[in-house]
């Protein structure tokens, strides 16, 4: 009876919900306090894929809900990414039954991770993959071992594990149970040198001697190898090859391969999607043609006209690796462009850390872009922060009120404009307002 009560009243509240914002989370948890073991209860029809790591779970995610729903599969998903307990029960409880049955083919979850021991306490999916892990908001995870330590407490046998080879770090949470491994060679983006100020496995994981390279796709992401112990890049099952970053187009396993977003991090997320859905039960072929029409939501990448110029909006992470990234992405295109930083507080934690501004390469910019605008609420520290790696005062631009911001973008700035907006779950669009 608790079951029921807890379904068809969190099912009001989502309803309800809607109309103020608060449709994601409550739900679950008013449901969760009426049936605190509402997860357990619940019997899945289908196939239970979950995604986590600190950078591209959302895009992963609903890549591979969109390549099963492309062959007529079922889904249910937590598309806006609600990843930790209360948005997972609202999505489960949408979509289940009241006689406690699931029956979509596929569900497909996004989940925090550190959260991942709480939600797989209560079932096991059948596909765990583990795109990444990063240093990411210092104050609320500490350390990438923490992380690591919480993932690993999640993984439970029944499950097949789907994790990315040329990551040191999560790699390892396969050795121990079923495992498929993705992967991409060496590209034209690589480099035998690490480029990044953040490297967060500078040592082996297995003996802590020194952790060498064949070569680095960003961060401490590469073809990885200890000479003391043996550790490596394991054989890869799910292998990109062939990467035509301008073409967006790339081989898996041998198979021709596509993405709409042109990026190394993409990339590697599309052949983590692919290696996902075959484990679940897709052809290779049926994934990559599924994988090959995605579209990234143009929440997180956008092209526009603003201050009658291109315009490129990307959010990014507030970590140093997904900022980074999307430098690397600006830099790589090949005209005159300005760089417009977007900085907020972590608004929904109360968090204001800046710290983790000091692991952003920003020093590859210089020379390379007309100008560096800083603007959101942690504009000034941002400008403290590229002052403090060599920019000189000529070089930024300094937006301190949202209502500025075109009028100093206008007059003070040349080219292309590259939106970065790190604002985590603050207001992303507020920039693209005040520009328009």
């Amino acid at each position: 009876m608790k079951f029921i009560l807890a379904v068809l009243v969190g099912r009001v509240v989502r309803f309800i919900g809607q109309f103020i914002g608060r449709s994601t989370n409550l739900p679950g948890s008013i449901a969760l306090r009426i049936c605190p073991d509402l997860l357990s209860r619940m019997i899945f029809d289908g196939k239970v894929i979950a995604v986590t790591g600190s950078n591209g779970k959302t895009t992963t995610s609903n890549m591979i809900a969109h390549t099963l729903r492309k062959q007529g599969y079922s889904v249910a998903i937590n598309t806006e990414g609600s990843n930790l307990t209360p948005g997972i029960a609202t999505t489960l409880l949408c979509a289940c039954r009241l006689n406690r049955h699931v029956p979509q083919d596929y569900i497909v979850l996004e989940t925090d991770e550190r959260f991942t021991p709480i939600v797989f306490s209560h079932f096991v999916p059948d596909v765990f993959v583990v795109n990444n892990l990063f240093r990411d908001q210092v104050v609320r995870n500490g350390h990438p071992d923490i992380v690591y330590d919480r993932i690993a407490a999640a993984v439970h046998s029944g499950m097949t594990m789907v994790v990315n080879a040329n990551d040191p770090i999560s790699q390892r949470l396969a050795e121990n149970s079923d495992r498929v491994y993705f992967g991409m060679e060496r590209t034209s983006r690589s480099a035998e040198q690490q480029v990044f100020l953040t490297d967060d496995c500078k040592v082996c994981p297995k003996c802590f001697h020194k952790l060498r390279y064949h070569y680095y796709h960003y961060n401490h992401i590469g073809d990885f190898y200890c000479e003391h112990c043996g550790f490596k890049t394991p054989e890869i099952d799910f292998l990109a090859t062939d990467v035509d970053f301008e073409a967006g187009t790339f081989k898996i396993n041998g198979q021709p391969a596509s993405v709409t977003y042109k990026t190394t991090f993409h990339t590697i997320n599309a052949t983590a999607a692919v290696a996902a859905c075959v484990t679940a039960g897709l052809t290779i072929q049926q994934a990559i043609e599924g994988v090959a029409t995605f579209q990234v939501s143009n929440v997180r990448y956008d092209e526009m006209t603003l201050c009658g110029r291109k315009a490129v909006l990307m959010l990014t992470k507030q970590n140093s690796a997904s900022l980074d990234q999307s430098i690397s992405y600006a830099l790589e295109q090949p005209e005159e462009k300005t760089v417009l930083l977007y900085v907020n507080n972590v608004l929904y934690s109360g968090f204001r850390d800046i710290s983790w501004l000091y692991d952003v390469t920003f020093e590859r910019m210089k020379g390379k872009v007309d100008k560096i605008v800083c603007s959101g609420d942690r504009a000034y520290d941002l400008a403290v922060r590229l002052r403090e790696g060599g920019f000189a005062d000529s070089d930024l631009v300094v937006v301190d009120e949202l209502g500025k911001a075109k009028e100093m973008v206008e007059n003070n700035t040349k080219g292309a404009l590259y939106i970065l907006a790190a604002s985590a779950f603050g207001n992303e669009d507020g920039i693209l307002e005040a520009l328009k």
